[in-house]
């Protein structure tokens, strides 16, 4: 009997292999870190702009657009001894000198991170309420708000909500006492709606009220004026950079702050102008349950 033999051919699957790509890492739009003692928090925008924004007072120290925007003080403390010297220090309840101590207390302490946002376009609320330190300076119970914003257009937006939460009314003055980053403070100026203001003129001994008579500023000795109802957009040119910074008082701040201690180098007064978002002439009056906003925006031009 003949057996047949059969040939069985194996052939394997054919597997198609299809190169994959490396995954880029994921980017982080909100980073925790610590600097010496203290909490921050940096905030990154899907277009690369970036902030950094300590919990100590609440303070945005840097802001890149792709530059620089804010100055940092050299004489600037980072242990927690005193505020930051420079960024974006809050003043409040009181701008300047008065019953309690200069610029108020809420630079001086820890706010809470109450809430952050991921995303194209980042945010951090910060929270600050009453407490004995407080109370014993400022007999009144409130709740900020301070929200930070990097937008994926390159501008950084600030928000704060100052809240009544007592069961009297309560006054108080406010600013950002905002510090920018100049090349050069003798080739910068200084543009918005100051012509024909009335400020006050603190350098003047004593502190006296003028028309500005000039449309666009320069800063060419010690410097501390308040111009009252200056509000809406200022713009620093600062030209040595060929970039422009554009502060945008968009509500609430309804004066504008401008200092700088010319010729200060401890300081660093050759690279920084301080134009100060405020609400300083007439105080704000808020009622129980009710709440004051502010809101500023940066952006940054080039020339």
């Amino acid at each position: 009997m003949l057996w047949g033999v059969l040939s069985l051919a194996l052939v394997a699957p054919a597997v198609a292999f299809r190169a994959v790509a490396p995954r880029a890492p994921m980017r982080m739009a909100i980073a925790e870190a610590t600097e010496g003692s203290l909490k921050k928090l940096t905030l990154t925008s899907s277009s690369g702009a970036e902030a950094t924004v300590f919990t100590l007072g609440a303070c945005v120290t840097s802001f890149k657009a792709p530059s620089e925007v804010l100055f940092v003080r050299p004489d600037a403390k980072f242990d927690g001894s005193k505020p930051i010297s420079g960024g974006l220090p809050h003043c409040f309840p009181q701008f300047g000198p008065g019953d309690i101590q200069q610029h108020g207390f809420a630079r001086n302490v820890e706010w809470t991170v109450l809430e952050t946002t991921d995303g194209d376009s980042p945010s951090v609320t910060l929270e600050l309420v009453e407490s004995d330190y407080t109370l014993g300076m400022w007999d009144h119970k409130f709740r900020n708000l301070y929200t930070v914003t990097v937008g994926k257009d390159n501008t950084l937006s600030t928000k704060l909500e100052v809240a009544n939460t007592g069961d009297a009314p309560f006054s108080f003055t406010g600013a950002l006492h905002s510090y920018f980053q100049v090349a050069d403070i003798d080739d910068t100026t200084v543009n918005g709606d100051f012509e024909g203001a009335m400020m006050l003129d603190r350098m003047k001994d004593p502190p006296a009220r003028v028309e500005e008579s000039r449309k666009v500023l320069t800063i060419e000795e010690e410097t501390d004026r308040c111009y009252e109802g200056v509000a809406g957009k200022v713009e620093i040119a600062d030209v040595s950079a060929s970039r422009t910074i554009v502060v945008d008082n968009v509500e609430g701040w309804s004066d504008t702050v401008l200092w700088n201690p010319y010729g200060n180098e401890a300081m660093g007064a050759k690279n920084f102008v301080c134009v100060e978002s405020a609400k300083v002439k007439e105080p704000v009056s808020v009622e129980p349950g009710a709440t004051w906003v502010g809101e500023m925006k940066l952006s940054l031009r080039k020339a």
